[in-house]
């Protein structure tokens, strides 16, 4: 974990650039604001170079096959999950013509539609409103979602999906001055290239999707399809900065089969750091159980036991503090990836453009055990759903494993 030290001085030096690059103390009042409201849109001064995306996951409760329209075998039937990720991309210069907005939609992890929207149907709330945003005819908040997407001209999508769906008891990372949600105090660094927010590990779903299928050119549907998600599961996060890190692991899952509203979040990453020119692993994640928050992260002083990433599992066993300490836990965590379908989604390339190159899976499968200081089991079950990424040379993370390293780094994993 960086020294306390460095913290309160990347703090310091995040203010002291706000407040001397802002000569409108309105600008400034609002900069704050958000930055204790990390749902809503961040970028409303950007210009370029910039994106923002929520992601929003949701999963049936009932055993249903969805597969008519991302080619899954017929024969297999399960859970739907899915996940709909509206945002907006800004590219290279401020009158690029690659800036939209964008919604994609992955349905078990089978293929990607990727539709399109000019920037002036993208909407969005002020520090002072209830958060939404709108793109199109689609709205999404804390509330729900009503949806109303279908392909347009040079959409990589055939997919037609309509519908609303409300959410009940949503659970946010909570946020305070010294912890900035998921970042906790490292948000308050400024010039992050990417930050994260988890907006509500968990809440149950009412209401219902219809989808179709539709080719771009003749709009030719197969019979629509209505799933009903009334007591399904949803999970909310997002993203927002420069670009993508360039490795980092991946997994959510809140679909535990005897632990309904237990959800899992891990995020491991090379982090450039700005102003220093460093690049150091770090990661932030969680166990919501219980309605309660038990954080693993760098910046609460957590620690890998073990990180092993092969084509067939990720296995990690991480501890939240020192092993006497009394609000210590330990997480085991083995993540099944065999056989699991991947999808290239699109992602922020080179600055200039959205191109499809991150593999994500939407049906892999967790084991998790979490234990406390006294090596009491609290959890020991396996989620399924899980969404999982891995993207670049990761080994470069296992190789930073405090426990692994013969010489100690001043900040590993």
């Amino acid at each position: 974990m960086p020294p306390v030290a460095l913290i309160v001085a990347a703090f310091a030096t995040s203010v002291s650039i706000l407040i001397s690059t802002t000569q409108n103390q309105g600008i400034l009042k609002e900069k704050l604001r958000l930055k204790f409201q990390p749902d809503k849109f961040q970028g409303d001064k950007k210009t370029h170079r910039y994106f923002e995306g929520w992601y929003y996951k949701f999963v049936s409760s009932d055993q249903y096959n969805a597969g008519t329209f991302d080619n899954k075998d017929a024969s297999e039937s399960s859970q739907t999950s899915m996940a709909v990720v509206p945002g907006i991309f800004l590219g290279d210069t401020a009158d690029s013509t690659e800036s939209h907005a964008f919604i994609f939609v992955t349905i078990n992890g089978q293929r990607q539609h990727y539709y399109r929207f000019p920037l002036h149907q993208f909407s969005y709330a002020n520090s002072s409103e209830q958060y939404y945003i709108q793109i199109g005819d689609n709205r999404f908040s804390h509330e729900g979602v009503s949806l109303n997407i279908y392909p347009q001209e040079k959409d990589d999508a055939s997919l037609i999906m309509t519908g609303n769906l409300t959410f009940h008891s949503i659970s946010p990372w909570p946020v305070s001055f010294f912890g900035l949600g998921a970042m906790g105090p490292v948000g308050w660094i400024p010039g992050l290239e990417c930050t994260h927010g988890v907006l509500s590990f968990d809440h149950e779903l009412k209401g219902s999707l219809t989808m179709a299928s539709a080719t771009r050119d003749t709009y030719d549907k197969t019979s629509p399809i209505t799933i009903s998600m009334d007591g399904g599961r949803g999970y909310t996060e997002k993203d927002f900065g420069r670009a993508f890190p360039s490795m980092w692991i991946w997994i959510q899952t809140n679909s535990f089969r005897n632990n309904p509203g237990t959800s899992l979040f891990v995020s491991i990453a090379r982090i450039p750091i700005p102003l220093f020119g460093w690049e150091l692993p770090g990661f932030t994640a969680a166990v919501w159980h219980d309605d309660n928050l038990i954080p693993f992260a760098t910046w609460s002083g957590a620690r890998f036991e073990e990180l092993r990433v092969s084509k067939d599992e990720v296995r990690i066993v991480i501890r939240s503090g020192k092993r006497n300490d009394k609000s210590n836990y330990r997480v085991e965590l083995i993540v099944d990836r065999r056989d699991v379908p991947e999808v290239l989604l699109y992602a922020p390339v080179n600055h200039t453009k959205m191109e499809p190159f991150v593999s994500e899976a939407l049906r892999a499968r967790v084991h998790m055990r979490l234990t406390s200081f006294k090596g009491e089991i609290l959890i020991d079950d396996v989620g399924d759903n899980t969404g999982l990424e891995v993207h670049g040379e990761v080994q470069w993370l296992v190789d930073n494993v405090c426990e692994k390293m013969s010489k100690k780094s001043l900040i590993c994993l």
